[in-house]
């Protein structure tokens, strides 16, 4: 779920020696299904290497997209061999693995942030960290071209991004969130999230119609997939990834996760379930075939182990309806 470092090696190289120039290595820090989380100092190394390898007279930006995976930057320092806040053995193993890969973020030239997401504020509120006001400035338009602005005070974010007349209710909740939570806080919400998570892939993984897409996810999104009651989950994912002759089969059963998903939206919305959501195209088959599958994204801190068990009751409910309506 990651950049290979070597293929993104092999096409820097093809496209300096084509004399292009690369304006920048974007990594990302925490996908939203996968949390595929890129090898940041591999490459801040390779553009380091390919400044000196090919005598470049600029310098290519790297810009880290961590608006997801910010936030796990508050295990940086947490004690996982001494585990204050009790979390379970998975959870903790989960939690160590992408805060290492979250922590080496200083390398980037500049950082992005959504608060939306993982800062658990509800309104808008994005953020772009630049390690360097000279980069920042590249954007930023002169006084001179707005003269009727700005005529006094020394905050003019307008100079620099497209926030004017905008209401201050984003960066305003996301300092009060980060404030209210500090890093112990937000450490209990992301880790109850990934705990929850992998109570529902557990429960997934016990249904023989039900089937998990992204169990190696250290991140709160479960991905899976439904199958007619007919059908070995385990045989059939195999084949409608690698098998040509199965790739028909494979879009009805993309057909059938949509009916699912409408079902149980539909149900959950009148205030009968829970709402979860769809992924058109988790990965495509080795033959081009999009992989359709249900998404749960659980960030809530009141979700409990007994409404992951009742997802997964909405969920094969729903299969039925769907299937029993076809006949």
């Amino acid at each position: 779920n990651a950049v290979q470092v070597a293929a993104l090696a092999q096409a820097a190289r093809e496209a300096l020696s084509e004399k292009r120039r690369l304006a920048a290595f974007v990594a990302t820090m925490g996908t939203t299904d996968a949390f595929g989380i890129d090898d940041l100092p591999a490459i801040r190394a390779l553009r380091d290497e390919l400044v000196r390898e090919f005598s470049l007279d600029y310098v290519p930006h790297i810009h880290a997209d961590a608006v997801i995976g910010w936030a796990w930057s508050v295990f940086a320092d947490y004690d996982f061999q001494g585990n204050p806040l009790g979390f379970a053995p998975a959870t903790l193993s989960a939690l160590s693995r992408a805060a290492e890969r979250i922590r080496p973020l200083s390398l980037a030239d500049s950082i992005g942030i959504d608060f939306h997401k993982t800062g658990y504020v509800p309104y808008v509120s994005s953020l772009v960290l630049f390690s360097r006001q000279q980069d920042l400035d590249l954007i930023r338009r002169p006084r001179s071209s707005m003269p009727y602005l700005y005529q006094s005070g020394v905050y003019h974010p307008g100079t620099f991004t497209l926030e004017t007349t905008r209401n201050g209710f984003g960066p305003m909740s996301a300092l009060a969130n980060l404030l209210l939570l500090g890093k112990e806080g937000l450490r209990v919400l992301l880790g109850h999230a990934v705990e929850m998570a992998q109570e529902l892939r557990h429960e997934v993984d016990a249904q023989p119609e039900l089937a998990v897409l992204n169990a190696e996810n250290d991140g709160p999104v479960t991905l899976f997939r439904v199958y007619p009651p007919s059908l070995d989950k385990t045989a059939t994912l195999t084949r409608e990834f690698c098998d040509p002759a199965f790739q028909a089969e494979a879009e009805q059963i993309n057909e059938l996760n949509r009916k699912v998903f409408q079902r149980v939206w539909a149900e959950a919305t009148a205030g009968r379930g829970i709402a979860i959501s769809l992924t058109d195209c988790y990965r495509h088959s080795d033959h081009g075939t999009p992989i359709a599958a249900l998404k749960s994204y659980v960030l809530s801190p009141f979700s409990d182990v007994p409404q992951m068990r009742d997802l997964v009751r909405y969920v094969m409910t729903a299969r039925d309806y769907v299937l029993g309506s076809e006949v």
